[in-house]
This record gives C-alpha cells, structure tokens and sequence, in this order.
C-alpha cells in the first residue's frame, strides 16, 4: 500500500506486468530534478487511441512515487507534465510510467535516466569545477545544439529563468568564477529535447541533477559601477543616481573630489540612491565619483570621470519684453556626452511644468512672462541617446512689481436698460501711466478678438467701453483687456467676465427663470437678485435672492397678479463679494418679458342698485393695459360708457344718473401675446 496526495493507492504485482493491450504506451521525453533532488518533473507523450484512461503510476528507480488520475486533468492521455514527489535519495534516478485503463490493462513507458552532475570546488574555493554526462552519443534534430548552465546562490529562492552560460553539445565541463562570499552555489545543466506531438513539434527541457559547492569565496575584484546622474531633486536636494555592473555588490561608497583629493562622504547599504545632506544645490556645485563593494569587502575601481550638479541663476529680467535671461553650469562627464539642453517653466508652483525648448549652449532667454506672477525654472541635461536625464536647482522668476505694477480688471459686464453692453474697467492707470487699454472680445471664452482700443488718460484709473453690436438677448459675449505699457508690450490680460444672459418662459400660472452664473470676479458673486415690474408699474421690484450656483433658476407664482396685465419684465441684478481691491460691483442682465396669456368672461347683466354685482366689466386675468378698450351703447347707438383699464366698469350711470333697466351693447379690444388684435360685442341687461 503506498499512499498518494491523501489518498490510499493498492498496486498489485500485476501493474508492473505489460497486459496485453490495443493502444500504444506513453513516452517519457523529458526529466528535470527539482527542490535540490526530491522531487522530479516528468514530461511525457501518449497515444490518443485510449478512450478509457484510468491512471498513471510513476516510478522512480523502482518505487512507485507518485499518480495521476484521469479526472484531474484535461487530455491527460495526449500529453503532459507533471511533478512527481517522494523520490528516493540517489545519485542518479530512472523514471518509467505505468498507464492503466478503465478494464485495468495497463502498459509501461520507456525507461529515462537522469544526466548525472558533478560540481566540486577549487583547492580556494574561488571557482567550481561543473562536469556532467552526455543525454545521448549523436545528436540529431531531436536535441539543441547547446547544453544551458544554470546556479542558484543559497540567498535565491530558485534557480532564475535564464542561463548564466551556454555550451556546445561537445563539451561536457565548465568551470565558474564565484561572485559571492561565504554562500553555497547550486549548478544544474539542461538540453531542449523535441518531439512530435501529434502534427505539432513540441519540446522540453532535459536536465541534470542538482549540483552544490559550499563555502565559496569572490576574490575578483568587481569592475566600477556606474554613476548615472547627478540631479537636483523636486524639493532641493542633490541626489546621485548609481548601478552595478555586476550583481550581489554589498555596498556603494560615494566620493567628493576637491583640490586637496578623493574624500569619502557616505557608504550606501541596498539602494540605488544617495543624497547630499550638506550641499546647497542653489549656490555650490560638487565633482563626485563612486566604487562598489562585493559582499567579500572587495572595493572596485573609482568610476572613470567625476560629475558635478548644475547651478541655474537668473541673470536679468526685461520687463518692457516681458523676459528672462538664465544661466547654468555645465554638466561634465555625462554618460555618452551632452546632446541638449532642456528649460522647464511652471507657472503653478510646479505642479504641472512645460518644456519651453532646447539649446546646447549654457544661456537661455524666456519670453512672454506674464507680470506679478511666480514662475519656477529649472534646466534638464539629454545625453547622446536619451537615455539619461539630470536636473539642475530651481530657481523662482518674476518681473518684480518695481519694474511694472501695471494691470487691468474688468468690474462688471452688464446690460444696460437693454440697449447696448457696458464693460466697466480698473486699471493701475491713476498711479502708472501706459499708452493704451483695448477690450477683446470673444463669443465662446477662447478665441478672443481687439474689439475697441481706448487711449490712456492721466490718471483716470476707470475706463469704460460699450458693445452696441452685441445681441445681448441671445448670446454670452467674454471680455477681457490688456494693457499696452510704455514698454510698447502688453502687460498681461485681465480677468474674462461675461454678460448674464437671462431665458424665462410662461408655465400656467407661474414664470420660470433661469441665467448662467456671472464667473471671474474677484470676490465672487454674493447674490443675484431678481428684479420684476409690471405693466401698471413704473419701477422695478426686488422679488428674491438667489444664491449663486453655475445655473440659476427661479420661479415665480404670479397667481394672484391676474388683474396686473399679461406682460411680465424681468431682469438680474448680480452683487460682488468685497474684491481685493475694497469695493463691490453690480452686473445686470438683459431685460426679458415674459407674457402670461389673457382669458376674459363678460357677465350677461348686472344690478347697479343691488347689494352685489353693481359694476358691469369683463373678468380680466392677464389680460393687457396695451391696446385694451371696452364700450357700452344704448340701443340706438349712444356710447355711454369707454375705459382703457382692464380693470374698470360701467356702474350703470349715465351722466350720474342710474339708467334705465334696458339691453345694452358692449364692445371689448384687447390684444393677444402674438400681437393680434380681438374683438368681441355682446349685449348686457341692466336690472333693477
């Protein structure tokens, strides 16, 4: 009884017995130790014609080590691979595999043996000595042409992927260089093996024990790392960036080179990095070279050539052009020699930064700086290839408020008394002269066009254009201003406002409004009031207070303003939060009206002497003061009464006298919102 992955297996003497059988046995192609010799992995070929297959039994110098059944995996009895456990300790293994079918006939594989590995150490133990036997004695087109040298130092969880070296087929021995100290190293030794798998050529890898020597020792000493850049770090700190050249070093030591020698700074344990805690990168500048150590304290050669962190500092500003000269040091020894030079801008702190251009000289001029604005600058070395970047210090720009303090600030755009657009304009033109402001203009926000040019008038710090093309009622227009300095430059652009632009629309009884919210004041917008008038009224009203959002709406419940006509105006009165500049500012909105439609009912009589209903007039609701008539006639055509107010009546007089109980003829005009004018005539009966 030998028990397998949980389970209890009974092989009877006849398993090792070939039965007689109608489908051809499998083929072992490959093997290859594993976990330093206790386990095997097992590449095999089977006939497909077994439509019952049951089981595998594996078998490792004699011993039954392992099985697989059918139903544990897919195609099972085409081909496969598998790992087999509990392998008997030896130095050399032959493996053959038993497949049993569902009438327990059973058939035996080929026999394989394991490549024998033999490695054993110099007299110093500083290189191994790897020999092993040969799979075959030809080598066709079944076999690679190579035999692939594997090793695993005792620190690495298992052997890597990839070769460390590679051989001929003729040669049966090799002979390895230690790179650690004090560690055991593991060889193993593998060939490609190719078969047919049906129509399709498929191969595995045949390898050899596992071979290991203990107690190695690296007396080589190890060739200079690399340093790969010098740069100045985000936050202003020189930072050395470095590799190995050859694995497993133990540790860096970084140098700084000065007239008076080498001196050592710093030695660097695991990474790949190292900053300067003493430098001042914005002023000094340091030549630096570095060696590596092996894990037997074995020091390599200084790398070749020292390099040095750049300094960047600005030379001068032009305000008049709006510019900036810098200038840095050079970058000596960079890898594969200087290709450019790239400067970096940020306007935001450095948050988000644009390359502004290249140059291979040490000097650059920027251009088109905005006034009062912080700029952060820094410059990128390229090498030949692009492969390797360094960053000098950052260094802050701005034209300073002494050269210029000139700038504009739009108050308000707003629309007056729906005639034309006003934009109300600040400027530092009451303390600082310039030559001109100009106004742009813009129907989408971005593309921005002169639109008036105003000459400068001494000092008057408020300016004020009017837009009389605009079609206020129905587009959003953006403003903004610049400046022309005495520079004869621009002096940056001022914040874009816009005018509100407000929609409203009749909804049964109630008059929904709506309008964009009033962007880029300084202060913010604190409210928007929305201002109503009547057709009966002279004035505008304050109705609500809106607070701000992107997209305003309100609605307003004019149910019970039936008797006030059909006719509704509207419009926005936008308030600013206190500017940096110490005042508020007002922007209106276009005027809308919004019509309510008429419905009138005429009474067929009425009593002038009666306690109700003394007052013969049609019930008016919205109905308008515009063009609004109403007549009564006496039978033979006298007019006795006539208003134009929606609101008024007959009280049955006639020269202040009661008339007397007959059948009257009224006549009623009004207009509809559309324009048309209605008409209608009816009789009434006077009652008394």
């Amino acid at each position: 009884m030998i028990r397998v992955k949980n389970s209890v297996v009974f092989v009877s003497l006849m398993v090792l017995t070939v039965s007689v059988f109608a489908w051809n046995p499998p083929t072992i192609q490959c093997i290859k130790l594993l976990n330093n010799n206790t386990r095997i992995h097992v590449d095999w070929e089977s006939n497909p014609d077994c439509v019952h297959f049951k089981v595998y039994y594996f078998y490792v110098n004699g011993v039954l080590s392992d099985s697989l059944y059918a139903t544990q995996t897919d195609n099972l009895y085409y081909h496969g691979g598998k790992d087999v456990n509990n392998i008997p300790s030896a130095s050399q293994y032959n493996c053959y595999m038993v497949a049993v079918d569902s009438n327990e006939n059973s058939c035996q594989s080929n026999t394989l043996q394991s490549i024998t590995l033999t490695v054993t150490p110099n007299a110093s133990h500083t290189a191994a000595n790897i020999e092993w036997e040969s799979p075959t004695t030809s080598f066709d087109n079944t076999w690679g042409n190579t035999f692939n040298l594997y090793k695993k130092r005792s620190f690495e969880p298992d052997f890597p992927a990839q070769p460390f070296a590679s051989v001929p087929v003729s040669q049966l021995s090799y002979t390895d260089l230690a790179d650690v100290c004090d560690a055991s190293i593991s060889y193993q030794v593998g060939i490609s093996h190719f078969y047919m798998n049906g129509s399709t050529q498929s191969q595995c890898p045949f390898m050899t024990t596992i071979g290991t020597v203990d107690n190695m020792m690296d007396t080589v000493q190890p060739s200079a790392p690399v340093l790969d850049s010098v740069t100045v770090t985000p936050n202003n700190q020189v930072m050395l960036g470095f590799h190995e050249t050859e694995p497993y070093m133990m540790a860096f030591l970084i140098y700084y080179i000065n007239p008076n020698g080498t001196i050592l700074l710093d030695s660097v344990f695991g990474q790949s990095f190292w900053i300067d805690p003493v430098i001042d990168p914005s002023n000094d500048s340091r030549s630096y070279r570095i060696t590596a150590k092996d894990s037997c304290g074995t020091e390599s050669p200084l790398t070749n050539n020292e390099q040095s962190n750049m300094v960047l500092h600005l030379k001068s500003t032009d305000a008049c052009h709006r510019s900036a000269s810098i200038q840095w040091s050079t970058y000596p020894n960079l890898i594969n020699g200087i290709d450019h030079f790239e400067i970096m801008l940020s306007n935001d702190g450095g948050t988000s930064w644009v390359n502004l251009g290249s140059t291979t000289t040490n000097t650059f001029t920027i251009e088109n700086l905005l006034f009062n604005t912080d700029y952060k600058v820094y410059v990128r070395v390229v090498n030949i290839g692009a492969t390797v970047t360094a960053s000098s210090n950052r260094i802050t720009i701005r034209i300073a408020a002494e050269e210029t303090e000139d700038f504009s600030y739009i108050r308000s755009v707003s629309v007056i008394e729906d005639q034309f657009i006003q934009i109300k304009v600040l400027t530092s033109g009451d303390t600082l002269p310039f030559e001109a402001i100009t106004l742009q203009r813009s129907e989408n926000g971005t593309d921005f066009e002169d639109f008036m040019t105003l000459n400068y008038q001494s000092g008057i710090a408020n300016y004020v254009f009017s837009d009389s093309l605009a079609d206020f009622s129905r587009n959003i227009y953006y403003y903004r201003t610049y400046i022309v300095n005495q520079c004869n430059t621009d002096a940056g652009y001022s914040n874009i406002s816009h005018n509100i632009l407000l929609h409203g629309e009749n909804n049964a009884q109630t008059n929904v409004l709506s309008w964009p919210g009033y962007s880029n004041w300084d202060g913010g917008a604190s409210d928007y009031y929305v201002m109503r008038k009547v057709e009966n009224e002279e004035l505008f009203n304050t109705i609500a207070d809106v607070a701000p959002a992107a997209v305003n709406n309100y609605q307003d419940d004019i149910s019970q303003l039936f008797e006030s006509g059909s006719k509704f105006i509207y419009y926005i009165e936008a308030k600013e939060n206190t500017n940096r500049y110490g005042f508020e500012e007002t922007s209106y909105s276009n005027r809308i009206s919004v019509i309510q439609p008429p419905t009138i009912y005429i009474p067929n009589a009425f009593r002038p002497m009666a306690g109700n209903n003394k007052v013969f007039k049609p019930i008016n609701s919205f109905v308008s003061i515009d063009h609004y008539q109403f007549s009564i006639f006496t039978r033979s055509g006298e007019c006795v009464f006539l208003t134009t107010n929606p609101q008024e009546g007959w009280d049955g007089r006639i020269n202040g006298v009661i008339a007397p109980m007959n059948v009257y003829v009224y006549y009623l005009e009004y207009k509809m919102p559309d324009g048309t004018v209605m008409e209608r005539t009816g009789t009434v009966t006077l009652v008394k």
